[in-house]
């Protein structure tokens, strides 16, 4: 499934370049279609505001039928993201029913997510941790007990993947930056646009081969009653004889 699997990566790479989800920037890493590089931006209004965090998602061959791995490379402190920088959702649990955990198959991977929808949910659970099933204990109870510290630390790792961040990388605000927001909407005005073939030369084949517009047709070889010229006109009905 390698081959159908490397297109609509493919397809998927170029609708996130081309349509960038608000506070997500990606690359291939290595030039592999396989591993993705992910930035995500801390989200407003959370602890990890104003952050630049990297992340590595590695596919597998049979994608999507089994989910990628999300990894933070950037050091990373949160309930649901392992010490190691596995992510922890349900979305990325391998698909069916699992008895252990309780999680349903539709809570669970199906080929029918995208990049995109893993990462909304990853930047959903920045903003929301799940502390009821945490990856990372230490940081579920300093989350619930002691978010001052939580706060410091996460503060510090926001320095620090900032500074590791880059230069190249510019991470996009289609949402909320209205020059942004103005280039997609005409970018999506271009792509509603139809196409007009004579801008293309298609007129001109007409021309080329001799094909005459309906318009121009001639009404040669019919006659006023609709006749072809070819035949006797119709005449009057012969009247009866009178008897």
């Amino acid at each position: 499934m390698t081959t159908a699997s490397s297109k609509l990566l493919q397809n998927q790479f170029k609708k996130i370049q081309s349509d960038p989800v608000e506070g997500i920037a990606v690359e291939l890493n290595n030039d592999n279609l396989f591993e993705w590089r992910v930035f995500i931006e801390g989200p407003k209004d959370t602890l990890y505001e104003g952050g630049i965090f990297q992340l590595l998602m590695k596919f597998p061959n049979d994608y999507p039928m089994s989910p990628p791995v999300v990894q933070f490379t950037s050091e990373f402190w949160h309930p649901n993201v392992y010490t190691d920088g596995k992510v922890c959702i349900s979305i990325l649990h391998p698909p069916g029913n699992d008895e252990m955990s309780g999680e349903l198959a539709a809570e669970r991977w199906l080929p029918t997510q995208t990049v995109t929808t893993i990462l909304l949910s990853i930047i959903s659970l920045l903003s929301a941790p799940n502390i009821s099933s945490p990856a990372n204990v230490d940081a579920s109870v300093e989350w619930r007990k002691d978010k001052d510290a939580y706060r410091k630390r996460v503060g510090g790792l926001v320095e620090k993947a900032n500074k590791n961040c880059p230069a190249h990388i510019k991470i996009p605000h289609p949402d909320t930056d209205p020059a942004e927001r103005q280039r997609q909407v005409e970018k999506m005005k271009l792509l509603e646009t139809p196409m007009d073939l004579d801008d293309y030369g298609y007129d001109d084949i007409d021309d080329d081969y001799g094909v005459e517009d309906d318009d121009d047709d001639d009404d040669e070889g019919v006659d006023d009653d609709g006749d072809n010229d070819d035949g006797p006109d119709d005449g009057p009905e012969d009247e009866e004889d009178d008897e």
